[in-house]
């Protein structure tokens, strides 16, 4: 049997990315069935990082630092990581914390805030705001010296779901366009950030460079609302009326709205089952709208199917 670390130590960094990708996705599915049970605090946020990245010590990486957080960058200097895009020339710039106590007090400050029993009874547009908000301050902190993204889907996923939403992470990460936005967004909000603590003059000079070329593009909490849709509509979407109603019975009055359309359609139209169709339909769409933004009631369309 070969010496894994030695083995490690001999790839190119191609194949090593490839072999760390392979270790941490079968943790990153495991979380998924098998979630960290926390407050959504920084304990919670090390044991995520420390479970995804467990396996990578004995493989060779002997750089990674599994549930650790990274140690302080020192006085007068920035921890600055240099970006490509696939789909834009030139180099950009992203600037995180020093990672001192300053930052690790944010970090908790941020925290205060993952809340899930509070963040249940937000509708969808406000509770996008204050996620995108909590991911970019820890993004900000980035407290790890590596996986810190990988680390904050997972967390931010599992925040989502304990709280009423699911965020499909990869909506926004398919394809080169995909992750170059998500890039994008989640650089724009950092370095928003970053900009008032930085401490060297060059640093600034690039971080004002990226912002200049980046300005226009979608920022992140604009971004998340193609991503985030609360568990409830999912479920009208994708699961059985019964199933449906067994996992989220505040589901009872979208429901009875459909069963009302459909009586009275089959009764405005009687034969035409296109025609019937057609306008329960139209119905679904609404229902599915108002359940997306958050509403669980109210979903009468008054007379305006009828036209």
């Amino acid at each position: 049997m070969p010496n894994t670390l030695t083995a490690a130590n001999a790839l190119t960094a191609e194949l090593r990315r490839q072999l760390e990708a392979d270790y941490t996705f079968k943790r990153v599915v495991e979380l998924e069935l098998n979630p960290v049970r926390g407050n959504f605090d920084a304990a919670h946020l090390k044991e995520v990082h420390r479970r995804i990245f467990q396996d990578l010590p004995g493989a060779g990486f002997g750089d990674v630092t599994p549930g650790e957080f990274r140690k302080p960058v020192p006085d007068g200097l920035d921890w600055v990581k240099q970006r490509s895009l696939s789909t834009v020339d030139g180099s950009f710039y992203v600037a995180y914390s020093r990672m001192d106590e300053t930052a690790k007090a944010r970090l908790d400050k941020a925290l205060e805030g993952a809340k899930p029993d509070e963040l249940r009874s937000l509708k969808t547009p406000e509770f996008t705001a204050r996620l995108a908000n909590i991911y970019a301050e820890l993004d900000y902190v980035h407290p790890f010296s590596d996986g810190n993204s990988r680390t904050l889907r997972t967390f931010t996923r599992q925040l989502a779901k304990e709280s009423g939403y699911e965020v499909d992470w990869a909506r926004l990460n398919h394809g080169d366009v995909g992750r170059d936005l998500l890039y994008i967004a989640r650089d724009l909000s950092v370095n928003a950030l970053a900009k008032p603590h930085l401490q060297h003059e060059n640093t600034l000079r690039n971080i004002l460079y990226t912002q200049d070329r980046l300005e226009g593009n979608r920022a992140l909490p604009d971004l998340l609302r193609d991503a985030i849709r609360p568990s409830r509509a999912v479920a009208f979407e994708q699961l059985s009326e019964r199933e449906a109603l067994t996992a989220h019975p505040e589901l009872k009055e979208a429901y009875l709205t459909m069963h009302t359309a459909a009586s009275y359609f089959a009764s405005k139209t009687p034969g035409d089952l296109d025609a019937q169709e057609a306008r329960i339909q139209s119905v679904m769409n609404h229902v599915q709208d108002r359940l997306n933004a958050g509403e669980t009631a109210d979903f009468d369309l008054g007379r305006e199917s009828d036209s």
